[in-house]
C-alpha cells in the first residue's frame, strides 16, 4: 500500500453512510473524496463522463503529484448544483432516497465539482502552489499556479498552465491526456515554482495609478457587454461578470478611501479580482477560465508575459 492510499484509506463504513446534501438550502455542498466515492457516478452511453469517473480524475491527479514526492494536502471537494434540467449539477434518484433517505448522499449524482490541491513544496510565508480543477457537465478544466495562503486565492501566469477540454479553441482531447501534461508540469516544478515568484515579483512591481484602474473598468464593462450582447456576434468570455465588475469597483474604491495617497499594484488588483474565483461566487466551469482571461488580459497590458 502506498503512502498516499494510506492518507487516502481513512476508516469509512459505506453501509452507515449518513451524510446529507440539501442544495435548497445550501448553494455549496463541500465533501470528501470518499464521500464523493460513494455518490452515483455520471454515465452517458454506458460510459463515465468524459472517459472517466470525477473521482478517478482526481484519484489519478493525487497519484501523479505523490509519485513526484512532492508534499501536498488531501483537498476539500466543493459539490455544486445549477439549472440544467437536461443533465443537472446534483440531484438525488427517488428510489435510492426511498432506501437510504431522503437526502442521503448515497441517492446523489453530482456533476459539478471544484477543489485545488495544496502543495507545500517550496512554499513560502505568502504562497504556496496551488493545482485547481473542475470536473463538470461541460467537460474537465486544470490550472497550475502561485496559492495565496491567507485567502486560498489561486494565480494563473500564462496559457501554458491552465487547461481545457471545452470552451476554448486549444481545447485538450481527453482528461487523460490533460492528466499526462500534469506530470509534465510537475517534473519541471522547481522552475515552474521559481518563474511564478518572478512573475508575482513583476506584479508587485507595477503601479496601477487611479486614472488606469479606471480605464481596466471601462475594458471589464465592455468586454462583458460586448460578449452578452448578440449584435455583436461571438466575443471571448469576459473576466468578471457585471455583478463581480461592481464587486471589484467597489473593493477598489473602498481601499483608496482608508489611503487616498496609495497608488495600487498589478497584483493588488488581480489578487481582488481572484477573491471572486471561488465556488460560491462563481459558476463552477467559469472559475478557472475566467481567472486566466482576468490574468491574461492584466499580463497583455502591462507586459507581464
Amino acid at each position: 500500500m502506498s503512502a498516499l492510499t494510506k492518507r487516502l484509506s481513512k476508516p469509512f463504513n459505506i453501509q452507515n453512510v449518513k451524510r446529507t446534501l440539501d442544495f435548497k438550502l445550501n448553494k455549496i455542498e463541500n465533501l470528501s473524496l470518499e464521500e464523493l466515492k460513494v455518490t452515483r457516478s455520471q454515465k452517458i452511453m454506458g460510459k463515465a463522463m468524459h472517459g472517466m469517473f470525477h473521482y478517478q480524475f482526481i484519484e489519478s491527479l493525487l497519484e501523479i503529484i505523490d509519485k513526484k514526492g512532492l508534499d501536498f494536502d488531501i483537498p476539500v471537494l466543493f459539490a455544486a448544483n445549477n439549472e440544467n434540467k437536461h443533465m443537472p449539477g446534483a440531484y438525488a434518484d427517488e428510489e435510492l432516497e426511498d432506501k437510504y433517505g431522503e437526502g442521503n448522499i448515497q441517492a446523489y449524482t453530482l456533476n459539478r465539482i471544484y477543489s485545488q490541491v495544496n502543495i507545500k513544496s517550496l512554499e513560502d510565508e505568502v504562497t504556496s502552489t496551488g493545482l485547481a480543477f473542475t470536473y463538470n457537465q461541460m467537460g474537465v478544466q486544470v490550472a497550475l499556479g502561485p496559492n495565496v495562503k491567507i485567502c486560498t486565492n489561486l494565480c494563473i501566469f500564462g496559457a501554458e498552465r491552465y487547461m481545457s477540454t471545452y470552451g476554448r479553441s486549444e481545447k485538450m482531447p481527453t482528461a487523460g491526456r490533460m492528466l499526462e501534461v500534469i506530470g509534465d508540469w510537475l517534473q519541471d516544478f522547481e522552475s515552474i515554482r521559481a518563474q511564478d515568484l518572478k512573475t508575482i515579483d513583476n506584479f508587485q512591481n507595477t503601479v496601477v495609478p487611479d486614472n488606469e484602474v479606471m480605464e481596466i473598468l471601462g475594458d471589464l464593462y465592455t468586454m462583458r457587454v460586448k460578449r452578452d450582447d448578440k449584435k455583436f456576434g461571438k466575443q471571448p468570455m469576459y473576466p468578471l461578470n457585471q455583478g463581480q465588475i461592481t464587486k471589484f469597483a467597489t473593493t477598489y474604491l473602498v481601499e483608496q478611501a482608508k489611503d487616498p495617497s496609495k497608488i495600487f499594484s498589478a497584483w493588488e488588483l488581480y489578487n481582488f479580482a481572484t477573491d471572486m474565483y471561488k465556488p460560491d461566487q462563481t459558476d463552477m466551469p467559469l472559475i478557472l477560465s475566467n481567472n486566466h482571461t482576468m490574468s491574461h488580459y492584466l499580463m497583455n497590458r502591462y507586459g507581464l508575459n
